[in-house]
């Protein structure tokens, strides 16, 4: 199998790369990875070239503006990077008859009368924001691909990042004695990058591969309040006890860019496909783990 991955530099393709490299299913996979340093994903000539030369067999496109507020602010940017950029892949994939595997976002829903079950795969999308609309026109154009599967996740953590790791960022900001309001009514399912990845892997080396929408997030619902209280008693109870988050409503928030109060997933048809996500504590608690152990070795080593 030959795997090309886009955006491979962030937090999910540096998670995928080493799950790919420890399962013994995808160990010995041909893999190129491309990320930003190596060429503008919205640039025609140099996405359909590489992609062309290393005729992959599967395509992975990670590659995207995953922020809300940049992309409400710069929807130029977005619509060369979250549109386009898909276009070029897609047209590359068809050209050489590989699959292709897009990531999407829980944010494609509104959040309004949301099922209590979660949204399926068959709920209507009714996007809130620019970056909601870039991810939905990605999934329409990926649908073009003969073999296309889009996966939508949520709430995604498990990086190096604060501006896109909600659970790194809580806890930097109480190690910096940071004031936190987190948001205590707004709800989705938290979903560690590493538990993305296997599912990710699942899927693509299934006997029969899956085409069309599947739902992946860790399991249990969250605020992001829940998420992080509950990540800074893990990492270090003294550092929850010295600085709590507060909670603030939803509301009350002045966001830029709309965003879906409810955005939780249904995942029953991901089981059906063979895979069980572990509970979003439990990601958690690997996540924190693993970054105490990182910290503490930095500390060490300083």
């Amino acid at each position: 199998m030959r795997l090309y991955i886009t955006g491979a530099d962030g937090s999910l393709g540096t998670a995928l790369t080493r799950e790919l490299s420890a399962d013994p299913r995808t160990a010995e996979w041909t893999v190129k990875r491309v990320s930003v340093t190596d060429f503008d994903i919205g640039d025609e000539a140099a996405t359909t070239a590489s992609i062309r030369a290393f005729r992959p067999d599967l395509v992975l496109h990670l590659a995207a503006i995953s922020i809300v507020a940049p992309c409400e602010t710069d929807p130029g940017l977005a619509l060369r990077v979250n549109v386009s950029g898909v276009h070029q892949v897609a047209e590359a994939c068809r050209a050489v008859g590989s699959r292709l595997v897009y990531i999407s976002s829980d944010y494609v829903f509104d959040g309004v009368d949301a099922p209590a079950e979660g949204y399926r795969e068959t709920h209507v999308p009714n996007p809130l924001s620019v970056y909601a609309l870039t991810k939905l026109a990605g999934e329409q154009i990926a649908a073009h691909v003969p073999e296309h599967l889009v996966v939508r996740t949520s709430w995604l953590f498990g990086g190096s990042a604060e501006n896109n790791d909600d659970v790194l960022a809580t806890i930097r900001a109480a190690q910096r004695g940071e004031r936190q309001e987190l948001i205590s009514d707004q709800y989705s399912r938290p979903t560690y990058t590493v538990d993305l990845a296997r599912a990710l892997i699942h899927l693509m080396t299934r006997d029969e591969f899956p085409t069309g929408i599947v739902h992946v997030a860790n399991e249990g619902r969250a605020t992001r309040h829940e998420l992080g209280a509950y990540a800074l008693m893990q990492y270090d109870p003294k550092l929850n006890a010295d600085h709590p988050p507060t909670a603030i409503s939803f509301d009350d928030c002045e966001f830029v860019g709309g965003r879906p109060r409810t955005s939780a997933f249904n995942t029953e048809l991901l089981a059906e496909l063979g895979h069980l996500m572990p509970r979003w504590q439990d990601a958690v608690d690997r996540h924190c783990a693993d970054l105490y152990q990182r910290d503490s070795s930095e500390r060490t080593t300083v």
